[in-house]
């Protein structure tokens, strides 16, 4: 017996270090690195390709748990001053368009989580409010997340997320061109921050 109690301590040691570990941890903040994070988007375009835009992320913070996702929380900003569609005369065409007044009236697309629950190791849901056109709706996104470590160049602990999801842009009272623009529009946000920045 006393063999096998000089062998238990050791293991029961490592057993309640690795608890104490996991009962300390807490949520951590990370700046989101807006210059790499950004939100594609596509449309139908009458059925002969799906057109793609680009918003970019303003800077902000996150905050994420890894042990308890239900825990972590997402508030981001995407200047629509800044919205791409990849051609320069169609940029200029949508902002003069009395069809998108609406849009360009209001500077900011914002999201603001309400939820975020784990399915797996690296997969869940992130459920919040999307503000658009002065419109909130609720959304529901695929989250994924991506990798967790030290960046290689910062050496700073940094995080990466892939989300996706589909909205209707008639809900937020963006439904011109509906004959030659598809209502819906699926869209991915690929998101990386560190903790104090870049």
């Amino acid at each position: 017996m006393p063999y096998l109690h000089s062998h238990l301590r050791p293991l029961a040691l490592s057993v309640l270090l690795l608890l104490a570990g996991r009962a300390g941890a807490k949520p951590v903040d990370y700046t989101i690195v807006n210059k790499f994070s950004r939100v594609t988007f596509s449309i139908d375009h009458q059925g002969f390709l799906q057109a793609s835009g680009i918003l970019r992320l303003s800077p902000g913070m996150i905050t994420f748990d890894n042990d308890d996702w239900s825990n972590s929380m997402v508030a981001v900003n995407m200047p629509v001053k800044f919205l791409d569609m990849g051609d320069p005369l169609w940029n200029k065409q949508i902002r003069s368009d009395d069809a998108w007044t609406t849009l360009f009236k209001h500077p900011m697309i914002s999201f603001k989580s309400t939820r975020v629950e784990r399915k797996d190791d690296s997969n869940g849901t992130l459920t919040g409010e999307l503000t658009m056109a002065g419109v909130t709706k609720p959304v529901t996104l695929a989250l994924h997340v991506n990798k967790i470590a030290p960046n290689a160049m910062s050496g700073k602990p940094s995080v990466g997320f892939t989300a996706n999801g589909t909205i209707k842009r008639s809900q937020f009272g963006l439904d011109a061109y509906e004959d030659l623009v598809n209502d819906d529009m699926p869209f991915q946000v690929q998101l990386e921050a560190s903790v104090g920045g870049e």
